[in-house]
């Protein structure tokens, strides 16, 4: 054999070597990689633009857990805790809050004092959060159904639901129901198995691979400034509009499909809890004082975040569709026999608890807390 074919030889079995490892690359991803709402482990720490959020503190810590989690270390197998799950959109989430000062870290703290761990007879308490912006009951029910397998010891799912699916209606400018929202699942999972995969080296498996494990054995927290900042160009672009938008087409039909996905979303919840609670999504329904008006930036039609929008809606309108939006949600969560939580009479409209129409203060998520505190408890309405 001349050295001419041994290298083209040695060149093909290199070649076919490296396809093998990358198939073998996205079976062991099939297999074993997961589905992980946040990166595990992954640390951030958020400095808040002081001119675009000057009521929140200016500094967040961010972490998730294990499990894909935001929030602290889950129970290990057999331990004492009474574990809860917090899912929905960005009001739950509360990105720009400091972990502590989330629902979810302010419901933890509240379970976890002495006479609620003796009411619960257990020793400590968890409370983690999957809840991420913009996604519907469909969407968060596909986010269950993949992270399903990891949990066997679930105590209390919290679905807090409504407003995403209203504010996606707004945004792809009211089509007519059945309308689906098909997403990428990288905007469900910060980490999952599905690729998509390719042959450029940096769309392998095999890349995928090698940065798991880089940031398991290497994590290290993430630091960035000035995060929010984006907000005080939104504000200006809704306090400028082009077009302010007060009535819309009959919402019935929009608020039904919200009606079924949510009865379906209750009943796959039921298999992963032993009980589930529905919180009816709140915000800011009064007539706004110019002061408060300045604040708020969110209901445009078209996605927000990208450039060229230049119509909203009304606060008036808004307003209107969130009532009923939360109180179909209500009669959805009794007819499926869980618990229904109705904010809107403990969760005053105003400054205090919001910073803009939907978000939570750290006061209102507190006040969020105590509200689903007192129903696990057994204490609502006392």
């Amino acid at each position: 054999m001349s050295a001419l074919e041994l290298l083209a030889v040695s060149v093909g079995g290199l070649a076919a070597c490296g396809v093998i490892a990358e198939l073998l690359a996205r079976a062991v991803l099939r297999s074993k990689g997961g589905y992980y709402c946040w990166w595990p482990n992954r640390k951030q720490r958020f400095l808040l633009d002081r001119e675009s959020l000057p009521m929140l503190p200016p500094v967040v810590h961010w972490q998730a857990n294990r499990d894909g989690e935001r929030g602290g270390a889950p129970p290990a197998a057999g331990e004492s805790c009474y574990r809860v799950l917090l899912a929905g959109g960005s009001c739950v989430e509360g990105y720009y809050l400091d972990q502590p000062e989330t629902v979810a870290g302010q419901l933890e703290t509240q379970l976890a004092s002495e006479s609620n761990l003796a009411q619960l007879q257990v020793q400590r308490t968890h409370v983690g959060s999957i809840a991420r912006s913009r996604i519907s009951c469909a969407q968060i029910q596909t986010l269950l159904e993949k992270i399903q397998p990891r949990y066997h010891s679930l105590d209390c799912l919290v679905l807090m639901v409504g407003a995403s699916n209203l504010v996606r209606w707004l945004e792809l400018s009211t089509p007519k129901a059945p309308w689906e929202d098909g997403v990428a699942l990288s905007h469900l999972f910060e980490l999952h198995p599905e690729g998509p995969f390719g042959w450029h080296p940096k769309r392998t498996a095999i890349r995928a691979l090698v940065v798991r494990a880089h940031r398991r054995l290497r994590p290290t927290e993430e630091v960035r400034n000035a995060v929010g900042k984006r907000i005080l160009q939104q504000r200006k672009r809704r306090q400028e509009a082009r077009v302010m938008l007060d009535e819309c087409p009959d919402p019935t039909e929009m608020i039904e499909q919200f009606a079924t996905e949510l009865g379906g979303l209750i009943e796959f919840a039921k298999t992963m809890a032993k009980e589930v609670v529905v919180v009816r999504q709140p915000c800011f329904d009064k007539e706004m004082s110019p002061d408060e008006s300045k604040w708020m930036w969110n209901f445009a039609q078209g996605v927000i975040y990208g450039s060229g929008v230049d119509t909203y809606y009304s606060h008036r309108l808004v307003r209107e569709l969130m009532r009923k939006t939360a109180e179909r949600c209500g009669e959805v969560a009794r007819e499926r026999g869980v618990i229904d939580i109705d904010l809107s009479k403990d969760l005053e409209p105003g400054l205090e608890n919001y910073y803009d129409f939907l978000h939570f203060t750290p006061k209102g998520a507190e006040r969020v807390a105590e509200q689903i505190r007192k129903h696990l408890l057994g204490e609502a309405g006392t």
